[in-house]
């Protein structure tokens, strides 16, 4: 049995930083130089992290500190962005507030404004949130992919077609001097967030390769510009799978107490069902939007699929039967990544970048790796204690921890300044330059946790 696709997030994911634990201050230089890399002409491709998505939604308060625009102010070169007002457009909406008792997500569907669509040429920053490797190459109607992946940003950030028919020939057209390139990431982040559902897996190794291979071809062909390439990181540490579950386990151990007739919580798999008490460090992963339905265990409700527009209820289920302690009214199969799914991702990112890392050494006198992958594993590993850095402590728990926003995928303000500064560190070393590093002190803090 299959759930539908829960849509609260367009993907992929994630950022970060430094080579240890200490504090570090940030590298100043006496004058900027780019030494020889040329940003006359700076062009960026990627998905959602690199248009700055934020608290689920594309708005212009974040739009201002992309890691894009961060890098490009630091070197003194012009970057174009398709701005739309706060606050902004998302789906369902942006998050304005989240809970923790009671736990729930509360949204803002109000929407926001494109402000420099009539820009005449294409935008230096063509990021698509949505967007998949296949994405930069295809030449579909931007109107049409709207209609078929409910998607409006191809519209908003591609806007004419006589500009280019894909986000690739958009970039081609600015003969860009030098290029940020992270894409990939939803092509594994869209199945892991889903819980498996939608998709129903990540898209192929070989496929990835392929299209990978194109993509940089076509970069390599086509223009003269240096390329830095971030890659994947592993969704695992993220907030969006840590935070609930560990809060579910807490309820779990009362309610088995109680009552001993529970024996943890039953959830739908791909095939069949499963359970657990969520009390192992390798368990199964709790997605953050089961933040509003944690409250209901062992409630006799259907409001899951009342909430997500089912016509009836899937074929077994008994909303009758209590909420996630029984097999006729499991937990859902996408509020949930489970142990086979866990292995489908860690298999996919591993893939995805050993391509990546690949193609950057073939063509290793323009690319440089941005190891996002890396870095956001230090990050984890560090745990609550985090990574400080200009006086603020930055790890990955939920909100505190000041490096995601509110829905526990994307980056805050200075989340994006961390980023930044680690294309940064990897084009300084690349290509002998001295770009100074943003000061993420001075950028705006992430917003508060309701309690």
């Amino acid at each position: 049995m299959k759930n539908k696709f829960y849509p609260v997030l367009f993907f992929v994911l994630f950022a970060f930083i430094f080579a240890a634990c200490e504090d570090r201050s940030e590298i100043s230089a006496p004058e900027v130089s780019t030494g020889t890399a040329d940003f006359t002409t700076f062009v960026s491709l990627g998905n959602s992290l690199t248009a700055g998505f934020q608290n689920n939604a594309l708005y212009e308060s974040s739009q201002r500190y992309t890691l894009g625009k961060l890098i490009a102010d630091q070197v003194g070169t012009s970057y174009e962005q398709p701005y739309i007002s706060d606050p902004g457009i998302g789906s369902p909406g942006r998050i304005e507030m989240v809970s923790l008792s009671p736990a729930k997500i509360s949204y803002n569907s109000n929407l926001g404004e494109t402000i420099n669509i009539g820009y005449s040429k294409p935008y230096n920053n063509l990021a698509v949130p949505g967007a998949v490797l296949f994405d930069m190459m295809d030449t579909t109607d931007f109107a049409q992919k709207f209609q078929t992946r409910r998607n409006p940003f191809f519209q908003i950030v591609l806007r004419n077609a006589a500009m280019g028919k894909s986000i690739l020939q958009q970039a081609i057209s600015l003969n860009p001097s030098f290029m940020t390139l992270w894409i990939g990431n939803n092509d594994v982040l869209g199945y892991a967030t889903s819980g498996g559902v939608s998709p129903s897996a990540p898209t192929d190794a070989n496929l990835f390769n392929l299209l990978y291979t194109n993509l940089v071809d076509g970069i390599v062909a086509n223009t003269n510009a240096k390329v830095a390439v971030a890659n994947i990181p592993d969704v695992k540490a993220i907030p969006f799978f840590t935070t609930v579950g560990p809060q579910m386990a807490v309820g779990i151990k009362g309610a088995i107490a109680q009552n001993s007739q529970i024996q943890g919580l039953i959830y739908e798999k791909s095939s069949g069902i499963g359970i657990t008490k969520l009390d192992l460090a390798d368990d199964a992963l709790i997605t953050l939007p089961a933040m509003n339905y944690a409250s209901l265990l062992g409630q006799p409700t259907g409001k899951w699929y009342r909430d997500n527009n089912y016509p009836g209820l899937p074929s077994g289920v008994d909303t009758t039967k209590p909420f996630g302690f029984h097999p006729q009214n499991p937990w859902p199969n996408a509020l949930i990544l489970d142990l086979d799914e866990q292995a489908n991702v860690s298999q996919a990112t591993q893939s995805f970048n050993q391509t990546i890392s690949n193609l950057v050494n073939q063509h290793s006198d323009r690319f440089v790796l941005v190891d996002m992958h890396a870095m956001l594993n230090q990050f984890r590993n560090a745990g609550v204690a985090g990574i400080t850095f200009s006086g603020i402590r930055f790890s990955t728990s939920f909100v505190t921890g000041e490096l995601f926003s509110l829905d526990g995928v994307h980056l805050t303000t200075r989340g994006y300044g961390v980023a930044a500064n680690e294309f940064i560190r990897a084009i300084n070393s690349k290509f002998n330059a001295q770009i100074p590093l943003v000061n993420v002190a001075a950028l705006p803090g992430s917003l508060p946790l309701s309690n």
